[in-house]
């Protein structure tokens, strides 16, 4: 047998096996999260809301909708917040929908998350008012994860019955405390077992300092379920590539307490990427059994 044909047949039974133990982690997050949420109350009519991080656009979470579509959502209304802060909304919104959809866009790709949340705030103020939207769930990637607990966490505590109620917030690789290559060193800070990071990383041009964030949360709204998924592609910076493993975990230690249930999900090698964890088979089956199973 040749050089080349061994190579080959090498390289079929290594993708058979990542392949088996795809599935078979696939099977266990989706028995683990039936177990984990059942009698959690949840009505399909609730909105998800999708938003993208730093530098991402409509693609960012365009297949994260596309998944959840085929798994018997609807996309509804996309919010396009333009560069200069006026929001548009186009579709619309029906009470009767099951399972709508929402994206919500921010054409001004990089935004410091202060003025991100500042959007957000308003856009969510619109669907309660206008759209009559009184609890939803979100799906952040990166940044846009970020957003989200910001935004809840500093208006739920004055005003919070001006917004709709969170009831399920899915992270994704979520820069908490610090984003490699900016304000972060991979492998220099580590968590406990309460997710406390080491160290604190101050603020910076893009993002709030993680005491900050340890300030605001202490107002994030009761009873809320969270998964938390985080990437590690390369075992010797424990990273996706751009968050760390650490960073990721943070959240834990902003919100546990409060929250109704918490989970954490790791996904490892090539598809733990930081921009492979929003668009991969994996990951797609995970968030939508959390997000759209009713039990």
């Amino acid at each position: 047998m040749s050089k080349t044909a061994r190579t080959n047949i090498i390289l079929v039974i290594i993708t058979i096996i990542v392949a088996f133990f795809a599935a078979f982690f696939a099977i266990r997050s989706d028995r683990l999260l039936s177990h984990k949420y059942m009698g959690v109350g949840h009505s399909a009519n609730i909105p998800t809301l999708y938003v993208h991080g730093l530098g991402g656009s409509r693609r960012s979470t365009n297949h994260l909708a596309t998944i959840a579509s085929r798994d018997g959502g609807h996309r509804t209304l996309t919010v396009i917040v333009k560069k200069d802060g006026h929001i548009q909304y186009k579709g619309s919104l029906k009470p009767n929908v099951r399972k709508p959809i929402v994206q919500v866009i921010f054409q001004k790709r990089y935004t410091p998350v202060e003025q991100q949340v500042n959007w957000f705030h308003k856009v969510l103020l619109t669907l309660k008012h206008k759209y009559h939207v009184h609890s939803y769930n979100a799906v952040g990637h990166s940044t846009g994860a970020v957003t989200i607990l910001e935004t809840v966490s500093k208006y739920n505590h004055k005003h919070g019955h001006k917004i709709p109620r969170l009831r399920r917030f899915v992270s994704i690789a979520g820069p908490y405390d610090g984003i490699l290559r900016l304000n972060d060193i991979a492998n220099e800070n580590y968590v406990n077992y309460k997710g406390q990071p080491v160290i604190y990383k101050p603020a910076n041009k893009w993002f709030p300092a993680y005491s900050t964030l340890v300030k605001d949360a202490k107002h994030f709204p009761k009873g809320v379920s969270v998964l938390n998924i985080y990437g590690n592609s390369n075992r010797h910076t424990n990273s996706d590539g751009v968050v760390s493993v650490a960073s990721a975990k943070s959240l834990k230690y902003l919100i546990y307490k409060r929250t109704r249930n918490y989970e954490e999900i790791p996904v490892y090698g090539y598809n733990g990427q930081h921009s492979r964890l929003h668009h991969n088979i994996f990951v797609d089956h995970i968030i939508a059994r959390f997000i759209f199973d009713e039990n």
